[in-house]
């Protein structure tokens, strides 16, 4: 599946490489400090972040996998309905950078 390189753009993303996958591109995203939620996945053509924070998370990457509510890129208005959001804290994005997938 294609990451929509424009779209990442729109929103301030990290552009997506060639070789990047979905996984790999969510991973760099979180260790520059951005907060990936469904709502903006689906925006930039991720339709299954559930399932792929799952397989990083059984890989031993460590982020924060919480619940809000959050902005669609689509209208821009803020849906009651909460989303999956993904993010690495200061430490798990040190780790990760360092070569550790865990921070424990």
């Amino acid at each position: 599946m294609m990451i929509h390189r424009e779209k990442c753009r729109d929103l301030g993303l990290p552009e997506p490489k060639r070789f990047d996958t979905q996984s790999s591109y969510l991973l760099r995203a979180m260790t520059n400090g951005h907060r990936p939620d469904t709502r903006i996945c689906r925006y930039i053509g991720i339709h299954n972040l559930h399932s792929i924070a799952s397989a990083l998370l059984k890989k031993g990457y460590e982020f924060v996998r919480c619940r809000g509510r959050v902005p669609c890129p689509f209208t821009g208005k803020i849906p009651i309905e909460p989303v999956v959001i993904i993010y690495m804290t200061k430490q798990q994005q040190r780790a990760f950078k360092s070569g550790k997938k865990k921070t424990r």
